[in-house]
């Protein structure tokens, strides 16, 4: 009988340890790993946006991408100043903005529809507090650290279709809001 308490109690200690374990560190090494590697692979820092061509069955930037979408993504930091996150969007196709903690867990999408309008003119913070900036939308980021990743559709293959695409996908800039 006691035997069997001890084997129980190991076994629920395990699951325990393991579950938390799971669930709090696991995505943020993740992440880390993820972030480390773009970093020295791509050369890709912190507040700097990375623009990918249309992903082909050979990409492997992008984690599973999808052939019809073009990507622009970045990794932020919120620890010095806010970032305003600009550009003029296509009007004629679905694009979406997706932000995910340094966890891997996604906080914000929001696409074309939802919008009011093709320019993208968003403020990502720590707080509100003491932005007054009229014309943009305000997002409270949960997180300190985090990615960012744009969509934009890219419905015809020819070429005059893609480097449109790509013109609209250079336009989006991400700069500290000092």
């Amino acid at each position: 009988m006691k035997k069997g308490l001890t084997y129980l109690l190991v076994i629920g200690l395990t699951t325990f340890f393991s579950y938390n374990l799971t669930i709090k560190y696991l995505p943020n090494l993740i992440y880390g790993v993820f972030h480390y590697k773009m970093k020295n692979d791509h050369n890709i820092n912190d507040n700097e946006l990375k623009f990918y061509n249309l992903p082909s069955d050979k990409s492997k930037e992008v984690v599973m991408p999808n052939p019809d979408f073009l990507y622009v993504t970045s990794f932020y930091d919120l620890k010095n100043s806010p970032l305003n996150l600009t550009g003029k969007m296509p009007d004629s196709t679905y694009w979406s903005v997706s932000f995910y903690k340094s966890n891997t867990i996604n906080w914000f999408v929001k696409n074309d529809k939802e919008f009011k309008d093709n320019h993208l003119n968003i403020v990502l913070s720590k707080s509100t507090v003491d932005l007054d900036l009229n014309s943009s939308t305000i997002i409270k980021s949960p997180d300190e650290k985090g990615i960012m990743i744009i969509r934009i559709l890219v419905e015809k293959k020819d070429k005059v279709s893609i480097e449109f695409y790509k013109s609209i996908q250079k336009s989006i800039s991400l700069k500290k809001i000092l």
